[in-house]
């Protein structure tokens, strides 16, 4: 009996340490993501830069989980990755695959992006994909933090101390008044200078706005604005005369050139005239040019006056004969 009792206590102790590991083995497959019965197609990517990426990091495709890495070596050409994928891909020419940071606190993934949808696929799809490495974001900001360092230390900062001192100075400057913006902030006076303009300017504003003075009347005087636009309808209708040809600056406009042929002949006369005049040639021209024809016309224009002269004195005797003899 006690043995019998014995064998049921191991029995039991034996199941349950079976289904121990059987839910074990069970957990660990369903956690890894993998099943027995699962289809996997393994690839090849070659890297020239893991970037920390490990077995077991997930490989994912348009945001989807579609494997894991199962093996990383270094060779020669590389670092080559083998991936198992539990998904098919359709790779275009221009597909990408890249080491992705999880976080910026660690942690890697594998990222594949398969092209444009556009573009045909690979046909037969390469045995080794290439991989490229991302931009590591500890990295960069790194790089970033050694490059603001170093402008600094290339004088930036000796630049802004520089900068600091003549704010410095200036501000100091302007609190005791020198400068003509330091008086405007201390001198009482300027104060009610510009206290005054501004009084001034209000009032000159009240005035236009009451319509009082010139500009005010032009503000507000309706006339005005009629009489602006009964210019600007003859203005239109003088250009419009002018573009119709009509009147002698239409004509001289317009596309009938007689006007201006006829204008363009009696300036060029005018022109041959002065010209002819200018040479001495003519009457006109000998009296302009001709030395000895101005003094002898001067002499002629001084015996007429003198004949005048003497037709006047001999005037009043022979009025008085005339009345002598009239009345015998």
């Amino acid at each position: 009996m006690k043995f019998k009792k014995q064998v049921i206590i191991e029995s039991t102790v034996g199941l349950f340490s079976f289904a121990v590991l059987a839910a074990l083995f069970l957990l660990t497959v369903v956690l890894n993501q993998e099943s027995l019965f699962r289809q996997q197609r393994p690839v090849e990517i070659v890297f020239d830069n893991a970037m920390g990426l490990r077995v077991g990091d997930v490989v994912s495709a348009r945001g989807v989980t579609v494997g894991k890495v199962k093996q990383i070596d270094l060779k020669r050409d590389g670092v080559h990755v083998m991936a198992l994928l539990t998904t098919g891909l359709h790779l275009r020419e221009d597909y990408i695959i890249e080491v992705q940071p999880t976080s910026v606190l660690g942690g890697r993934y594998l990222n594949i992006h398969e092209g444009n949808p556009d573009l045909p696929p690979l046909h037969p799809q390469p045995q080794v994909l290439t991989g490229t490495a991302s931009a590591d974001l500890i990295d960069s900001a790194t790089q970033t933090i050694e490059d603001i360092r170093l402008a600094l230390n290339d004088g930036i900062l000796e630049d802004a101390k520089a900068t600091m001192t003549h704010l410095r100075k200036i501000a100091t400057r302007l609190g005791e008044g020198e400068g003509t913006l330091g008086q405007l902030l201390v001198d009482d006076a300027v104060y009610a200078e510009v206290k005054a303009i501004a009084a001034n300017l209000r009032e000159v504003s009240d005035k236009l706005v009451k319509g009082e003075g010139t500009i005010g009347k032009l503000m507000h005087d309706g006339r005005l604005y009629d009489d602006a636009q009964v210019v600007a309808a003859n203005l239109r209708d003088v250009s419009d005369r002018l573009a119709k040809g009509e009147g002698t600056m239409g004509k001289l406009l317009g596309d009938d050139d007689q006007a201006y042929q006829d204008l363009a002949a009696t300036l060029t006369a005018w022109r041959e005239m002065s010209e002819a005049i200018a040479s001495g040639e003519g009457t006109l021209g000998r009296l302009v040019a001709d030395e000895e024809m101005y003094l002898e016309l001067k002499g002629l224009v001084r015996e007429g006056r003198a004949a005048l002269d003497d037709i006047r004195e001999t005037s009043p005797i022979t009025t008085f004969t005339s009345i002598f003899f009239g009345v015998f």
